[in-house]
């Protein structure tokens, strides 16, 4: 601890943080829109692990232990995000899991908290009391089947505790949560609020507002296909979500790259990043014995499935409510779908289809959240100034 530096900024009593739990990767905005985390949705069992040297970053090499009557195993030692990833035998989630009944998305979610309560809030004897307001969400068939009522309830009700194992500069600090409220949204929403509000409430995209449109949300292991009607309202009939994104067509390329090559690629982050690298030189390249391989061919036949099966999706919504004026396409998936989309699209209706940046795909959700939740504590008359106070 005495290594890390604990910013001069207020000390808050109270956090106000939103967190998007997505299936690669946690996102999140930590007391403001300034502040962002991103983590690898990827645990490892660690009891223990052998170092030469600690690394420099924490969020390299985040290694804890968990204590939480939230989670179904309510004690273990995990390896969490980058550090996660090095191990053989790491966890990421799969498409017959719901977010809101394992226990991956806690152990992400508290150890997110953890470290930035290492900044923010007082030590005392190794130990930091820290206290949150929490805006996350849920993916759509989950609210759907009312899932986010228990998924709040468990998480505002439990004892958390996270102790920094290996980490470097943290080793031996104890973290203890409270969460002081927690809001439960539904992912596809949160974009339409994202896609028509400006970080200072204002209203952006006028275009948008009292048309149907639809936000489908296309992430690794589930795509939301949110309606949202002219009222700015979910269309609870035809608002759909299924159990396919880009995670197992990602794995797939994993083992017929492993299958030809003898080359492992070792998370799917990693595949995403060969695929999305900026240099086009090394997009859909990997390195195999020193000698520069494309594996373009692998990808294109996975990723062209899958967007045969995404735009199909697309249609049926168009079918179904024909009102729809504009289709957004967002999250991780659709950053490496576009120009397979796209393609279709141009080759089909050509609906009007919209893509926004990457850097919204990737923060959008979790921006929403933020914003919902200064939108809730304006109307509960809570200000970030009436909670802070100054370290002494």
């Amino acid at each position: 601890m005495k290594d890390m530096k604990i910013e001069e900024e207020n000390i808050f009593m109270t956090r106000f943080v939103s967190i998007d739990i997505g299936n690669d990767a946690l996102k999140g905005f930590l007391g403001s829109l300034d502040n962002q985390i991103h983590i690898p949705n990827v645990i490892a069992q660690a009891p223990d692990r052998e170092i030469v040297e600690m690394e420099k970053n924490p969020l390299n090499a985040l290694h804890v232990e968990i204590t939480s009557s939230a989670l179904k195993n309510k004690n273990g030692s995990f390896a969490v995000g980058k550090l996660a990833a090095k191990y053989p035998n790491n966890d990421e989630l799969t498409p017959d899991q719901d977010k809101s009944d394992t226990d991956q998305p806690i152990i992400m979610l508290l150890t997110a908290l953890a470290y930035d309560a290492v900044k923010h809030f007082p030590e005392e004897d190794g130990v930091i009391e820290a206290s949150y307001y929490l805006s996350t969400g849920l993916p759509l068939d989950e609210t759907k089947r009312g899932k986010a009522k228990d998924f709040r309830k468990k998480l505002k009700t439990s004892q958390h505790e996270v102790k920094f194992l290996k980490t470097p500069s943290l080793e031996g600090i104890i973290v203890r949560i409270k969460f002081e409220q927690v809001l439960v949204n539904t992912e596809g929403f949160a974009a339409f609020v994202d896609l028509t509000t400006n970080d200072d409430g204002s209203t952006k995209n006028q275009e948008l507002i009292g048309k149907t449109i639809l936000i489908n949300d296309i992430g690794g292991l589930s795509t939301d296909s949110a309606i949202i009607t002219a009222e700015a309202e979910v269309d609870n009939e035809y608002s759909n979500g299924i159990k396919k994104g880009v995670s197992t067509y990602l794995d797939n390329i994993i083992r017929k790259v492993y299958s030809k090559y003898k080359y492992t690629i070792k998370s799917r982050r990693t595949l995403v990043d060969i695929i999305t690298n900026k240099q086009p030189e090394e997009q859909y390249h990997i390195w195999v014995n020193g000698n520069r391989v494309s594996i373009k061919e692998i990808v294109d036949e996975e990723l062209s499935t899958l967007a045969k099966e995404e735009y199909k999706l697309i249609k049926d919504m168009w079918r179904n409510v024909p009102e729809i004026r504009f289709a957004y396409q967002i999250g991780g998936g659709s950053l490496v779908l576009k120009p397979y989309l796209t393609e279709i699209n141009q080759a089909d209706n050509n609906y009007p289809l919209r893509f926004v940046s990457e850097e919204d795909s990737v923060w959008m959700i979790a921006k929403a959240y933020y914003k919902i939740l200064l939108m809730y504590l304006q109307n509960k008359g809570i200000t970030i100034s009436e909670v802070a106070t100054t370290k002494e």
